[in-house]
């Protein structure tokens, strides 16, 4: 991916540094920059087509939202998974998303519920696919759960969500893929009944739907990262004998 290396942003682009943001966290999102890959400057100026001093105003802005760590004396690298950041970030998501739809199950109207049964509907006939392909990336979180937070009307509701909190989880989402790819059909029918509740305008069952739908993915994560570290122990203590 090249990105045309102006200083001052053209027809309303955004500006480079904030480009190469996005290029490199969508990069760590789909799983092309994997948790612990080390980044070198050298290497995404030659990737991205940009010069250093946009790149290093880019990887500072990155530290800051904890996709990428800088440790003294190696480098910086892709932040690397724990079951701390998990269960700090999920606690977060699931309090935020269930206010989401505690406002949207007020504000909610035909034409929004229309659109959510045909978001539903599309997500249903993925599944199949998704399981048989267990590669396959998921849909970006940001549909439903999106659409969710904008019908809720919390204008700095929906920007704490999508500045940091989703695109965190977008990320864990694709570094536990084959693990959550079984989890795909459990995952649609809960937003399927999120949906129903919101349709009757129960906003306390739409809520305690969403944090318990968040809490059964942010289990299977938490199970995931428990399963590698042990495996990276093993693996640890065989070298060493």
């Amino acid at each position: 991916m090249q990105i045309v290396d102006n200083q001052v942003a053209e027809d309303g682009e955004a500006p480079l540094s904030d480009r190469i943001v996005r290029a490199i966290s969508d990069a760590i999102i789909s799983g092309d920059l994997p948790g612990g890959a080390w980044l070198r400057e050298s290497e995404l100026a030659s990737r991205f087509g940009v010069s250093r001093a946009p790149l290093r105003e880019a990887l500072r802005l990155l530290e800051e939202r904890r996709l990428i760590e800088r440790l003294p004396y190696s480098g910086v690298r892709v932040i690397q998974l724990t079951l701390k950041m998990v269960a700090d970030l999920y606690e977060i998501r699931a309090a935020l998303e269930a206010i989401a739809c505690q406002r949207a199950a007020q504000r909610i109207t035909p034409d929004d519920i229309a659109a959510l049964e045909a978001m539903l509907a599309a997500e249903g006939e993925q599944i199949d696919g998704i399981e048989r392909d267990r590669q396959r990336r998921l849909s970006p979180i940001r549909d439903f759960h999106t659409r969710l937070a904008e019908i809720a009307g919390n204008d700095e509701l929906l920007r704490l969500l999508s500045r940091d909190l989703w695109r965190h989880a977008r990320s864990y989402y694709h570094s536990a893929w084959k693990t959550l790819s079984e989890r795909s059909r459990a995952a649609h029918f809960e937003h399927v009944a999120i949906l129903e509740a919101l349709k009757h305008r129960d906003g306390e069952l739409a809520a305690l739907l969403m944090r318990r739908h968040i809490d059964h993915s942010r289990a299977i994560l938490e199970r995931h990262i428990a399963e590698q570290d042990k495996n990276e122990a093993s693996a640890g203590g065989q070298k060493s004998e």
